[in-house]
């Protein structure tokens, strides 16, 4: 009796452990199925970039895995409402098994079993849908399904979408397809957020382009030869010798007076030039110390000083484009020596560093002063002038091209108009007058400042000479005090001779900024007949 009884326990011990068993190879079974599908989804979804390929993929994959009637994909709109993406089944036969179906199906905020599963982020599972009143039925489906399920699409903690499914038959779905819907959910939604993001990258990089290709549209149509105001003849010589060494590599040095338009002139030979693609560098060589100079022109490697790290200097960043140093002629004589062996070897070291850089730069420079006067008195290398003035222009000032004053005024009036929302209003014949009259030692500088001031303080129908603040001693003709008493005619003449060639050759000196030999051409003498009269007339 007793191994009767042992054998009933043994035959119990082993039906339940071949139940354990059972059981474990069911749930070993489910896991490696669910794996396999979390990876089919992510072999199907993660290679792509496109939303309207993820949700057709996905409705691809809930098909085949878990043969539910209907399964969908609705995605969230800007105004919360969910719009079928992509479905298969019963929406629409001959359509939807790629596309969205043939009549757009709208959820809004909140409304059906799916918009119920985005607003509470949880997967519903409806055994029978008579029983739920949030289910909405579709009125144009064929068949209208008695069990769903629905899970959230969640990325970065917020519902862009759902994932359904729906059959005829009640409790259709258990708890291992909530739990596999839900893994699948998180691939689906992760792969749609990368889709969005590389949407709005993709669209913002081609605004980019499309803005990069208007700004290089209109800095063209600015900086075109023909763009440049003016018809004066000194003016149009300077531009005629810019128009026929623009498509070189000719170093090019531009000469002419503070406010002459120098730069302008620098960009216009890079944009009409076969570097007008590549970078346009400017440094003012007179704004900065030696030492600073220096690390800008060429760079800096780390640990030259204390918390300076590695940059590239202007010469690397221009590097294929065009380098513009505008007032050379102030630049120290140390960097005048790097300079040079920059220009003679094409090749840039950095400061602090050792190993030589390779430069590919067109120079443009710039300079108010004389620079042959320079380097008679010492104070710029010869060898480098010679380098950098392969083609010399030189800028007429605005008094030597005064036909051009008004066309340029009314053009600064249009222009600074539109930027300020201001009336495009003319210039009045007295306001036109004193614009002519006015000296303009800023020159066109000036007079744009001069029109912006003039645009932003104009009220009336037209701009008067009150508006353009101009000081009246600035007029352009000479004001001379004569003597208390007539006397003898030939005495009074030679007096008054003398004070006006005194009050010529100071206003020379003033707008050469005290430049002896740009102030004796600028008033048709010789240098030695200036230096005469200068001491005749006690100035210094």
């Amino acid at each position: 009796m007793s191994d009767d009884s042992d054998i009933q326990r043994l035959l119990l011990e082993r039906d339940r452990y071949a139940k354990i068993v059972s059981e474990l190879t069911e749930r070993f079974d489910e896991k490696v199925e669910e794996l396999s599908l979390v990876r089919q989804v992510g072999d199907t979804l993660g290679s792509s970039l496109d939303q309207r390929t993820v949700c057709t993929g996905t409705v691809d994959l809930l098909q085949v895995a878990l043969a539910p009637e209907n399964c969908s994909v609705m995605l969230l709109d800007n105004e919360g409402a969910l719009v079928l993406a992509a479905a298969r089944g019963a929406f629409d036969d001959e359509a939807a098994a790629y596309e969205p179906a043939a009549q757009p199906i709208i959820f809004e905020a909140g409304q059906g079993v799916a918009g119920a599963a985005v607003s509470s982020r949880m997967a519903i599972r409806i055994d029978d849908v008579n029983e739920d009143s949030r289910f909405h039925s579709l009125p144009d489906a064929e068949v209208q399904p008695a069990s769903i399920l629905c899970v959230p699409l969640l990325a970065r903690g917020r519902a862009i979408g759902v994932l359904n499914l729906s059959d005829s038959v009640p409790a259709a779905f258990q708890p291992k397809h909530e739990r596999i819907l839900t893994i699948i959910s998180n691939a689906v939604a992760m792969a749609l957020e990368n889709a969005s993001l590389f949407f709005e990258v993709a669209r913002s990089r081609e605004a980019l382009a499309t803005e990069n290709k208007t700004l290089k549209r209109q800095l063209s149509e600015r900086f075109a030869v023909g763009g440049l105001i003016g018809n004066s003849p000194a003016f149009r010589a300077a531009l005629q010798l810019i128009e026929k060494v623009a498509d070189t590599t000719a170093n090019v040095v531009i000469t002419g007076e503070s406010g002459t338009g120098k730069e302008v002139f620098a960009r216009t030979l890079h944009h009409n030039s076969a570097r007008a693609d590549q970078p346009f560098v400017a440094i003012n060589c007179a704004a900065l110390p030696e030492s600073l100079l220096e690390a800008e022109l060429f760079g800096i490697e780390r640990g030259v000083a204390t918390g300076v790290d590695a940059r590239a200097g202007t010469f690397e960043k221009a590097s294929g484009g065009t380098l513009f140093l505008d007032e050379i002629g102030d630049m120290p004589a140390a960097v005048q020596v790097r300079l040079l062996r920059v220009l003679q070897e094409r090749q840039v070291q950095r400061v602090g560093g050792s190993e030589p850089i390779d430069v590919d730069v067109r120079v443009v420079t710039a300079t108010h002063r004389n620079l042959l006067d320079e380097i008679a008195d010492g104070r710029f290398r010869e060898d480098l002038y010679y380098r950098l003035k392969v083609v010399a222009v030189e800028l007429p000032s605005l008094r030597e091209r005064r036909e051009d004053i008004l066309p340029l005024a009314l053009h600064f009036i249009g222009r600074f108009a539109a930027r300020h929302d201001r009336p495009d209003r003319p210039l009045s014949r007295s306001a036109a007058r004193a614009v002519l009259e006015h000296r303009w030692p800023g020159n066109v500088r000036e007079l744009e400042h001069c029109m912006e001031q003039a645009v932003l303080l104009s009220t009336g129908a037209e701009i008067e000479p009150d508006d353009l603040g101009l000081d009246p001693a600035s007029a352009s003709g000479i004001r001379v005090e004569l003597p208390a008493e007539a006397g003898d005619f030939q005495d009074v003449m030679d007096s008054v001779q003398m004070m006006a060639e005194r009050e010529l050759i100071l206003r020379a000196l003033h707008e050469c900024r005290g430049n002896r030999s740009q102030a004796a051409k600028r008033l048709g003498l010789a240098r030695r007949t200036l230096l005469y009269k200068l001491k005749r007339y006690d100035i210094s």
